[in-house]
């Protein structure tokens, strides 16, 4: 039992006031005193006791329409109600239980009495908040865990649906992929033909070039979706190499550089760890993190005039990091901690986009954030001072 309870005494009679008050004193509890139906009803506006003690007979109104009021109220209702009388009518006692008091004590007090009725209204009433509390726990629980089924279950309907979507996707490609070859080809042979060769014009080199550089992203994208399509069928060891992390991220900047507005209208503020940062991945897998970060960072600074993107690798006590920031409008803190949820995006969706504005599906860093956490690391939202958004990625090292 909880002595500091608070017991409120609601009599105007003083030798009753000091007769209860000693009692409640002499065990421990904190008692709080008023003296009629409108004091009662002030006080209770304040603060709520944990049992009240309620005279019948007071002088602006009788203790039953108290009781009948208090019970009506939902943050009153549930407070225990003892009456304090001095009448023994049978009639009184059962009007005040069927108002929901939950005892009655008669006048002349008993000690033992008073003290008995009391302590087991206020275990009774301890246990139901203590049970209320654990319904309450438990509702949460269940909420949780209703949330995160659902969430897997849309996690599972979109594993199905890419599978879907990589098979119909990886056809033309490879197709793309072999007229990209095809002029690779047809270029080497001009140029091991000396009369051909002599004649070209100059603009020719920077359309292989160009051709060159969609070809080795398109290789890239291909290993991708192959990656994909053996992650998604639980198979996907036999791409797990040794790798440093920096030649991921140099590979990965070089293939962006296929975006002319990455290569031309894009600042790029790029500091690498100096030495090798050594890790067991699917390197495609580690690109496409980088490439939804680099993505999400174009996307936000779309309507900007001076863009600049800001990539850094380096160790941690724990394993090595890449971040990738931006100089664009942030995200607000508000939502912060939805940022990763499945289907959760701040741009229109395709085909709502207006003035040609980035769209998104909301799938892009809930995958960097399972690829992240799959290996033993993660990715975080970083604390920037300046404007713009950060995000960090954290992976383990391979021991040598």
């Amino acid at each position: 039992m909880e002595k500091n309870s608070l017991v409120l005494l609601v009599d105007d009679v003083p030798q009753n006031i000091q007769v209860l008050g000693n009692i409640l004193k002499s065990q421990g509890y904190s008692f709080a005193l008023t003296t009629s139906g409108k004091e009662t009803d002030d006080l209770l506006k304040k603060t709520l006791p944990d049992i009240i003690l309620l005279d019948i007979m007071l002088p602006d109104e009788d203790g039953f329409s108290i009781c009948k009021r208090l019970k009506s109220l939902p943050e009153t209702s549930q407070i225990p109600i003892i009456f304090l009388s001095a009448k023994h009518d049978i009639k009184d006692k059962i009007r005040g239980f069927e108002l929901g008091a939950s005892d009655y004590i008669t006048k002349p007090f008993e000690d033992v009495e008073v003290i008995k009725r009391v302590n087991n209204h206020l275990q009774a009433k301890l246990d139901r908040d203590k049970i209320e509390k654990y319904n309450q726990e438990l509702e949460q629980m269940v909420e949780q865990r209703t949330k995160e089924l659902i969430i897997k279950e849309r996690e599972n309907i979109l594993a199905q649906f890419m599978q879907g979507i990589i098979h119909n996707v990886r056809g033309p490609m490879a197709s793309i992929s072999n007229g990209l070859n095809l002029v690779d080809m047809m270029k080497e042979s001009l140029m091991n033909d000396p009369a051909i060769s002599q004649n070209l014009p100059v603009e020719l080199n920077e359309i292989w070039e160009i051709n060159t550089l969609n070809n080795k992203k398109m290789k890239s994208l291909l290993s991708d979706l192959d990656s994909m399509l053996k992650k998604s069928r639980g198979d996907h060891s036999n791409n797990i190499e040794i790798i440093d992390l920096n030649k991921i991220i140099e590979q990965e900047i070089n293939f962006l550089h296929v975006d002319l507005e990455f290569k031309n209208l894009v600042k790029k503020n790029i500091r690498l760890y100096p030495e090798p940062l050594q890790i067991k991945v699917v390197p495609a897998e580690i690109s496409q993190i980088m490439q939804n970060l680099i993505k999400n960072s174009m996307d936000a600074m779309h309507n900007q005039q001076s863009k600049t993107i800001f990539i850094e690798s380096g160790l941690t006590k724990d394993g090595c990091y890449f971040s990738v920031s931006d100089n664009g409008p942030g995200i607000p803190k508000d939502i912060q901690n939805r940022i990763f949820d499945p289907f959760f995006t701040t741009k229109p969706k395709e085909g709502d986009s207006k003035n040609n504005s980035p769209t998104g599906t909301g799938i892009g860093l809930q995958f960097c954030k399972n690829t992240a956490e799959a290996y033993g690391g993660n990715i975080k939202i970083a604390n920037k001072k300046t404007k713009g958004a950060s995000f960090i990625v954290n992976l383990p090292l391979e021991e040598d």
